[in-house]
């Protein structure tokens, strides 16, 4: 079973390898096609504020015979003069984390977004500065509000939109970044004590509640330095119509399964379609996988035995002399040998305190320890070769 969960380790960690690759090339993939959606998009944008100005001086220098610029005529991007694409409309260019954090520091982070639909905002960058309107929609992929038709822009169609002598231009209601908003909410001022609509620059979630049994998270919104609790904007609740192919009540609420303690509630072949019983990712195994394995583990290391069994006979005999060796223990030098290792010590001393050594007598000693340690190594053995 050891290599059979070493096996499984090791393909979730190959897994896991390809899975942070993968990962690194979609992101570097999301990257380029950000950077270059933001840059048509800034060509856009840079095209129609040059025409505009061009128009504005063709206006005032030709006067009454000022091109009219209401025609079926198209720039290189495939809009008319005053239209927009709808990616540049309802702002669909994708965005980083950095920038969706940014959008909403002031509405109090990303996870904990404190505006909902219903809030009125008032508009604080862009042409339609100063404006108060009810938010419709929030899209938290890019982190913008829609605000309907009170931020109104001409959009092109596409064509397969566009049926019969239809102008390929309509007007929606354009969207606004989160940042560009501020929440308007009537507060009563301490001084007068009169009710007026005020703008908050700035909330903070509190009371952060998380319902384990449904999931859900709650949480309210304070206004900073000013410690007034904002509260959400009424919730209405969705109106259902009913349709000739809706499911009745009735239909529903039959029950058409009972389970028995007589029987499983799923054929045990089911699992085995549901959950590979051949997965390389498999950890659970049935107790018959499980003593098959033991079996064939136990069948190769009495293998093992088998063949060390069969020895040469150099091979026994290295064996019995380990076993010799390791009964006998480590050597133990007599005290004659301590003798005679000490005599021989003072010698040299002696000699070499009186001068040098010669040749002959650096034999003499070497063949002395020599034969000393065959002395005191030689092992007592009655076996022969």
């Amino acid at each position: 079973m050891d290599k059979i969960l070493r096996r499984v380790r090791m393909a979730e960690r190959q897994v896991a390898r390809r899975a942070k690759r993968q990962a690194k090339v979609e992101a570097s993939n999301e990257k380029w096609d950000r950077i270059r959606d933001v840059a048509r998009v800034r060509r856009e944008a840079a095209t129609d504020i040059y025409s505009s100005i061009k128009a504005r001086h063709e206006d005032r220098n030709l006067g009454s015979i000022a091109p009219r610029r209401d025609t079926s005529k198209v720039n290189q991007f495939g809009n008319y003069y005053g239209a927009i694409s709808s990616e540049r409309a309802l702002l669909q260019t994708t965005i980083t984390e950095e920038q969706k954090k940014a959008r909403a520091a002031w509405a109090g982070g990303v996870k904990y977004l404190c505006i909902k639909p219903g809030d009125r905002v008032v508009v604080t960058e862009g042409p339609y500065r100063g404006r108060i309107a009810k938010v419709q929609a929030i899209n938290k992929e890019t982190m913008v509000v829609d605000l309907g038709q009170e931020t109104p822009a001409n959009v092109m169609l596409p064509p397969f939109m566009v049926k019969g002598d239809q102008l390929p231009v309509e007007q929606v209601g354009s969207a606004v970044p989160l940042s560009a908003v501020r929440l308007v909410h009537p507060i009563t001022d301490p001084k007068t004590g009169a009710v007026r609509d005020a703008i908050i620059r700035e909330l903070k979630p509190i009371e952060i509640d998380h319902d384990r049994p449904t999931r859900t998270t709650t949480w309210e919104r304070l206004v900073p330095g000013l410690n007034i609790k904002i509260p959400w904007p009424p919730k209405q609740d969705p109106v259902y119509e009913d349709h000739p192919a809706d499911t009745l009540r009735i239909d529903v609420e039959e029950h058409t399964f009972v389970p028995t303690l007589l029987r499983p509630p799923m054929p045990e072949v089911v699992i085995d379609e549901l959950r590979s019983k051949y997965s390389k990712f498999r950890t659970r195994h049935t107790p018959e996988y499980v003593a098959k394995i033991a079996k064939q583990e136990a069948a190769k290391k009495a293998r093992q035995k088998s063949v060390n069994s069969m020895l040469l006979p150099l091979q026994e005999y290295n064996r019995k002399l380990r076993v010799i060796r390791r009964a006998r223990g480590q050597p133990v030098l007599t005290n004659e040998m301590l003798e005679k290792i000490g005599e021989v010590i003072a010698k040299n001393k002696t000699r070499r305190a009186g001068g040098e050594v010669s040749q002959e007598e650096k034999l003499r000693e070497a063949v002395e320890q020599l034969t000393i340690t065959e002395e005191t190594t030689a092992p007592e053995t009655d076996l022969k070769v």
